[in-house]
């Protein structure tokens, strides 16, 4: 898995206003109010509707959106159980929330509408609902690296359809993909009133609402709650018997470090705070659960998680809250992500570790699973037992269950467990038979981060994302195999044009050599021998391309500032002479002579090859964006640079489409006949008037129309930042995002 998803951007943060307002607090120093705005998810109104599809028509273009079904691939940070029979909400690191439709038997986003200025809003740190009301849903959301670090609450009445926005940036911060991100829940709603709620913050300590997330007021905890590791105070517990609808409540709140007191106290709604002095400072926090009877069970690691514990240290703790002693409860001296208790029998428990690679049913390497019913006095291991079974998703059937940081319980079933995975989440519906089967369980959740996508003409959907390679499917909508390679993180990809079993891509890290290639059309892939960097050098990453005829493959790696190129797979590599600081290679789709590259500020062209590459002097670039070929026709190419330019020699000359007045990523896709043009996609807008977003145009770029709207947006285009469209089906297009898989559209006919 990749461990930490940082990915460099520009800040893009709206600003939201802040006022004074306190509610149930002596402090009144800082509170936050929310803007004005309301935005939609594409969700459904309630749960009783739930057999509606999460897709939506736009009244300009009239596209439906889903996204391409891989199976999973990224990291789930939370999984709930609700009030409400069938009800499931999931929480990710980078590719925001979702909820369970339990008649469509899939999960569905919640987090389509997220912009590309708020794509950072796709983190989401904490996830909470109401007790009586789930219908109620709050998304503590933010990524340090994304949007300018913005941090906010996100509010939904109607189980996600549509939210109103609180800002918090100026009084905590948020990182849903930072370490830690499996703890929690750091936001905590009052189960006798839905409108109180409390956040902690990875900085700027704990802030509490009495008016449903509208304003804030900062609690005073007497101690820091910032930490050496940024996770702050990482989780939050409010017993569900205390206090009143006025919210004099008993809260228990956990801060992430050691060596000093790291879990605390509140009997009078967080006004004043004490800590659990029984309580390890050797360990840090994990998650807490109730068991309905005055006891908490808190899971123990020795570091925040998911994937930097020692894997010899924490374990399970009960605290008796009505003397705040502790009692040692570990099945193992090991690091446990979370544990669950049946609700009808609080003797019966369940726990995960987290981050320990042992032997599981499938021969992978993962967590492990306990279980007792005689509350925690003896535990049984169900490694050896237990059985495992892919959910018709076949490339997870090779894949542990891991980072098991998250579980809930069924309230309806208390058979049935949910556990998250770092690929997904997994259930098992007889968790305390002798032989429990886990499943995967995870249809609709496309939590991956795309970097290529290309669609064959009369053949394959083939794909590169990260941490899970790539994959090659028939379309869209139905799952296909994962890359033979299975080589991880994978950057580029590129198919020859007249000999499209030949295929390359790039990857790899300072330790994997990470240039591929196949030439029976992905049945089977080869690593290149030798690297093309001076001293053996390992090169790895950046982008790649290969000529028409398949016979010459070109690579820039990540790590260097050169093209250089192959014509024997890989046995041996020559540096380009020319094009420099090169971020995307496109070969003609015709002459195997003929390529183009393009650098954050230039665009290059070849007509020997690859020997050597010739900069346009006459057209500005001042980002990187791939240019793309034109199928079938020598020379003709359309590369994003000040709007969208034209060549039809090869680069040498370009000239613009004067209808854009911006963009920034395009592709093209099949005519609506035999005899019409490509159709072009783009993100950006036509005029100045326009919002950025997805259009097309039928007419070669005389006219444009609107493909996706307000309600569509998918944080933008994301890391791979790629726009294309479908060459076997008119009307599709594709596009990248940060974390919410590929997002695909298509024409209501």
């Amino acid at each position: 898995m990749m461990k930490y998803r940082k990915i460099a951007c520009t800040a893009l943060a709206a600003v939201m206003a802040i006022c004074a307002c306190a509610c149930g607090s002596t402090d009144t120093s800082s509170s936050a109010q929310s803007g004005s705005d309301t935005v939609s998810s594409d969700s459904q109104t309630s749960s009783d509707n739930q057999d509606e599809d999460n897709t939506g028509v736009t009244p300009q273009s009239e596209f439906t959106f889903g996204q391409v079904a891989m199976g999973g691939g990224g990291f789930v940070s939370g999984v709930f159980s609700t009030s409400e029979e069938g009800l499931f909400y999931a929480r990710t690191d980078v590719g925001g929330a979702y909820r369970y439709n339990s008649k469509a038997e899939k999960w569905e986003s919640m987090s389509y509408d997220i912009s590309e200025d708020d794509r950072g809003l796709l983190g989401i740190d904490g996830l909470a609902f109401g007790e009586s009301d789930p219908n109620r849903v709050y998304l503590l959301a933010g990524t340090e690296y994304f949007s300018g670090g913005k941090t906010c609450l996100l509010i939904s009445d109607d189980y996600g359809k549509t939210f109103t926005r609180t800002e918090l940036t100026d009084m905590i911060k948020a990182h849903g993909n930072g370490m830690g991100r499996g703890n929690g829940e750091r936001i905590a709603v009052d189960p006798k009133n839905s409108d109180i709620i409390y956040i902690g913050g990875r900085t700027g300590g704990m802030i509490k609402s009495t008016d449903g997330g509208k304003t804030f007021t900062s609690l005073d905890m007497g101690t820091k709650t910032t930490t050496a590791n940024g996770n702050g105070i990482c989780s939050i517990l409010i017993l569900p018997e205390s206090g009143d609808e006025n919210g004099c409540t008993t809260i228990y709140a956990a801060i992430s470090r050691v060596k000093e007191d790291n879990l605390y106290k509140s009997t009078d709604g967080g006004a004043t705070w004490t800590p659990v002095a029984d309580a390890p400072k050797g360990l840090m926090v994990q998650r807490m659960k109730y068991d309905g009877n005055g006891r908490i069970y808190i899971t123990y690691a020795n570091t925040e998680g998911p994937w930097n514990n020692n894997r010899t240290s924490g374990g399970i703790r009960m605290l008796d809250t009505a003397t705040d002693k502790m009692t040692d409860v570990s099945p193992a001296k090991k690091c446990f992500g979370d544990i669950v208790i049946d609700p009808e029998n609080p003797d019966r428990m369940m726990a995960c570790t987290e981050n320990i690679y042992m032997p599981q049913p499938n021969g992978a390497y993962g967590d492990e699973f306990y279980v007792t019913t005689d509350g925690g006095k003896s535990w049984k291991c169900l490694n050896n037992v237990m059985t495992m079974s892919d959910g018709g998703i076949e490339w997870i059937s090779t894949t542990s269950i891991h980072w098991c940081s998250s579980m809930c319980i069924d309230r309806y079933n208390p058979n049935r467990i949910m556990v998250v995975s770092g690929n997904g989440i997994f259930a098992c519906d007889n968790i305390w038979d002798e032989k429990p089967e886990f499943c995967f369980f995870s249809k609709g959740i496309e939590e991956t981060v795309p970097y290529d996508i290309i669609s064959i003409p009369g053949g394959e959907l083939v794909s590169v994302i990260g941490d899970y390679d790539g994959f090659v499917q028939s379309s869209a909508e139905e799952y296909g195999k994962v890359h033979s390679s299975v080589a991880g993180s994978m950057t580029s990809l590129a198919v020859a044009a007249k000999s499209d079993d030949v295929w390359v891509k790039c990857g790899g890290n300072e330790t994997t050599p990470g240039f591929w290639y196949t030439l029976d059309a992905g049945a089977t892939w080869q690593q290149a021998r030798k690297s093309p960097l001076e001293s053996g050098k390992i090169a790895y990453g950046g982008c790649v391309g290969v000529s028409a005829d398949g016979k010459t493959f070109y690579w820039a790696p990540g790590n260097d500032t050169f093209i250089y190129y192959t014509t024997d797979n890989g046995d041996s590599w020559t540096k380009s002479q020319g094009g420099v600081g090169i971020k995307k290679i496109t070969a003609d789709s015709v002459n195997p002579d003929y390529v183009y590259a393009s650098s954050s500020s230039a665009f290059f062209y070849s007509g020997d090859g690859g020997k050597t590459f010739s900069q346009n002097m006459t057209v500005s670039v001042f980002t990187s964006a791939r240019p793309v070929a034109v199928p079938d026709k020598e020379g003709v190419l359309y590369f994003p640079a000040l709007g969208l330019q034209y060549s039809t020699d090869h680069g040498k000359t370009f000239t613009r489409i004067d209808t854009l007045a911006a963009c920034l990523a395009a592709g093209l896709g099949k005519g609506k006949t035999e005899n019409s043009p490509y159709t072009i996609f783009i993100w950006g807008k036509p005029t100045n008037d326009d919002e950025i977003g997805l259009y097309w145009s039928e007419d070669e770029g005389a006219s444009w129309k609107r493909v996706n709207d307000s309600a569509h947006q998918f944080g933008g285009p994301g890391n791979g930042y790629f726009v294309t469209g479908d060459m076997n089906v008119y009307g599709r297009v594709y596009m990248s995002t940060v974390g919410l898989g590929v997002i695909y559209g298509d024409l209501v006919q």
